[in-house]
């Protein structure tokens, strides 16, 4: 039994397309309650650890490392339906650098 999910699991390991995610990938971050006044900021999405979504405030957590390293960003949004906009432009942008990395 072992030998034939080994075979199939091969099989279609071989039949399949690599995925790879794109090394740069970046997103416009819209005005947030932390960015009032700066200039545009861009997000790299390949160093987005999580992303937490609330009625008030999309807060995504990104760049972490050793020591503290780790940034966030803080976009306030009038409700949850808003939130999810951004998440999916977030995804988006996510899939079509994705599309673009395996297509070069």
């Amino acid at each position: 039994m072992r030998s034939v999910f080994l075979v199939a699991f091969l099989i279609a390991g071989l039949t399949s397309t690599a995925t790879e995610a794109a090394p740069f990938c970046l997103w416009r971050a819209p005005w947030g309650k932390d960015m009032a006044g700066k200039p545009d900021r861009w997000l790299n999405l390949t160093v987005v650890q999580y992303i937490d979504v609330t009625d008030t405030d999309v807060h995504i957590v990104f760049g972490g490392g050793n020591l503290g390293s780790g940034h966030d960003l803080h976009i306030q949004v009038k409700n949850r339906d808003e939130a999810q906009k951004i998440l999916k432009e977030l995804n988006d942008t996510a899939k079509a650098c994705d599309r673009d990395e395996r297509s070069s």
